[in-house]
């Protein structure tokens, strides 16, 4: 999963000359969703550019959201609507045949994330 490295993804924004919106107050929440959005709005492309997979895009999708929602969680409170967009992102994937419940868990576990 090399798309959850920021230095990886400042490519990625630079690549399709897209700017980090601040959706919200505090830095690391817009880092993540901007992340995330910018993986969903550019799946199709970046695995054009050939640098990625789709492995790569919705994991990294998965990861920056889940890293969104931990810290969206924390400050405002639980959201189930945010927590639909995320199996949304395992849904698609598998659509595409790459689920794998073993990453998804070590992803939530990295970032400290509990139902």
């Amino acid at each position: 999963m090399l798309l959850k490295d920021p230095q990886r993804m400042a490519e990625l924004f630079a690549l399709f000359h897209k700017a980090q919106s601040a959706l919200y107050q505090e830095k690391e929440l817009n880092e993540a969703i901007n992340n995330a959005l910018l993986l969903e709005a550019e799946e199709h492309s970046i695995i054009a550019s050939g640098r990625y997979s789709i492995e790569d895009v919705l994991y990294g999708r998965f990861y920056w959201y889940t890293k969104f929602l931990c810290r969206y969680e924390a400050i405002y409170g639980k959201n189930g609507s945010m927590e639909q967009a995320q199996f949304k992102i395992i849904e698609a994937m598998d659509y595409k045949g790459i689920v794998d419940s073993d990453a998804l868990e070590a992803i939530e576990q990295e970032l400290g994330y509990t139902e």
